[in-house]
């Protein structure tokens, strides 16, 4: 299968060279277009290129959708939201920089204040909120588009995006949404062997989610996601995964009600061929077990916490220990 994988890729290559043309998306009538500064990905290199970019838009934007085209094999693609109050371009960066999730880069608030707008996009994706729910997007907002490729082929490729960003109808958004991600960092998958592991969340405000998927890295067989109590019983499966490259998402229209004290249960599972142990960590080789999602709260005007979660302005980025 990674013959069959590099084959392609190397396929892939040949038309995604820096003397290709441009890749094409259609501009929206409603809202803007944004493009990143292609970067070569070396053969046999795994790169995340993180890009500091002020969004166009003169007022404050509800987004009712996202559409995204990448270079194919895009590992993913994530859009940063820099909500912190630094507005000095000096404090920034200039052109491509490599880092994982783009930490480390920009003010030194930069942690506790960048928050995940539109993450863990696969080449070709598109995000469309239900009715009535957007992401709000503040006036020339800084982001930070973020590309992460694995060259597995012998020629160089260009990495580079693409994305939309579609205003909502005046006056017809009630929430909005915000990002949520909750996983554990206690991966260990033996060589030549397999691993599971399950781990829960529970939440101390009430949240309304609109939308949970999963995320892992290629040695993932399977990832399951249930609702539990207050009291950790299982109130039913909500989204099961088993392809770790094309992960289900599962979309609530009327949302679905997670009172406090309630949660949720993931359980993760790998294959590892390979002959050494595999960890977490954010390169493609690494590993990773992730609920990803989307929420509003009953008041957008207080932040939203909860167990194990680092603060990032908005949303919800949590990790927890593994139960088993």
């Amino acid at each position: 299968m990674r013959m069959i994988w590099a084959a392609t890729l190397a396929c892939l290559a040949l038309g995604s060279t820096a003397d290709a043309k441009r890749m094409h998306l259609h501009k929206p009538r409603h809202g803007f277009q944004m493009r990143m500064t292609p970067f070569v990905i070396p053969p046999g290199t795994d790169r995340e290129g993180c890009e500091y970019r002020t969004t166009p838009n003169r007022k404050a934007m509800d987004v009712a959708a996202f559409e995204l085209r990448a270079t194919p094999g895009t590992h993913h693609f994530v859009v940063w939201d820099y909500l912190g109050g630094d507005r000095n371009p000096a404090d920034f960066w200039t052109g491509i920089k490599y880092t994982p999730g783009c930490v480390g880069l920009g003010p030194q608030d930069s942690f506790a204040t960048t928050a995940n707008l539109f993450g863990m996009q696969t080449a070709r994706a598109r995000v469309e909120f239900p009715p009535g729910i957007a992401v709000r997007l503040d006036p020339h907002a800084i982001v930070y588009p973020n590309l992460h490729f694995h060259n597995y082929s012998t020629v160089p490729v260009t990495g580079e995006a693409v994305f939309n960003f579609i205003a909502a109808r005046t006056g017809t958004v009630r929430h909005h949404a915000q990002a949520l991600t909750v996983g554990t960092f206690q991966i260990n998958i033996p060589p030549h062997g397999g691993a599971a592991l399950t781990g829960e969340w529970q939440t101390p405000t009430a949240l309304n989610i609109v939308q949970l998927s999963t995320h892992q890295h290629h040695r993932g067989t399977r990832m399951s996601i249930h609702h539990i109590d207050a009291a950790g019983n299982d109130m039913g499966e909500l989204v099961v995964s088993d392809s770790w490259e094309h992960p289900n998402v599962e979309w609530y229209p009327q949302t679905m009600r997670l009172p406090a004290g309630e949660g949720l249960r993931f359980t993760c599972e790998w294959e590892n061929p390979d002959d050494h142990a595999v960890h977490f960590g954010p390169t493609t080789e690494d590993e990773m077990c992730f609920i990803t999602g989307y929420f509003y709260p009953d008041d957008e005007s207080v932040p939203v916490t909860g167990p194990g979660c680092v603060p990032q302005g908005a949303g919800l980025e949590c990790f927890v220990p593994k139960l088993s």
